[in-house]
């Protein structure tokens, strides 16, 4: 029985050295959690928010990433006499964008300009607006990283996008 103890404990031991290595599950997604840096790949944003997602302040840490996007666009754009919605539809417009995801001239590239704004919009709206304007909102470690994972995405849309 000494035996068996003795390989399987080997075996674990190895496993575990294993997932150290480059390009290879993190130890901690083998139990459920997915650390933050494979979540948020932009630095800038990853900067701002690491801080506040790892000492458990987790709304702030959402509200933080929505004020990033909001002055991201604010600076990429030109219009800093904006915030928020207005902002987002303003600029995203796809009749008249300031900032284009694509060369706008297929129905499908007119779609992708009207649902970003509209995702965007929504984000000021939903997600920004009660943290910012509203006392006592929480939120759980698991619906921050999906809120992070999504702000983390329209910062890479808004990046990647065209002044016109």
């Amino acid at each position: 029985m000494s035996g068996t103890w003795s390989l399987a404990e080997r075996v674990r031991t190895l496993a575990a050295q294993l997932s150290q290595l480059p390009g290879t599950s993190h130890p901690a997604e083998t139990k459920g959690h997915i650390p933050l840096e494979r979540i948020v790949s932009d630095r800038e944003l990853l900067g701002l928010v690491a801080p506040l997602y790892g000492s458990g302040h987790y709304s702030q840490a959402v509200e933080e990433a929505c004020k990033f996007l909001d002055d991201l666009v604010k600076d990429k754009s030109g219009r800093s006499d904006l915030t928020g919605s207005s902002l987002m539809q303003h600029v995203f417009s796809p009749n008249n964008p300031v900032l284009a995801l694509n060369s706008g001239t297929t129905e499908s590239e007119k779609n992708e300009q009207r649902g970003y704004m509209q995702i965007i919009v929504g984000v000021m709206i939903g997600v920004r607006n009660p943290r910012a304007h509203g006392s006592g909102w929480t939120d759980s470690k698991e619906h921050a990283l999906q809120l992070l994972s999504l702000a983390n995405h329209l910062v890479e849309k808004v990046k990647t996008a065209t002044k016109v």
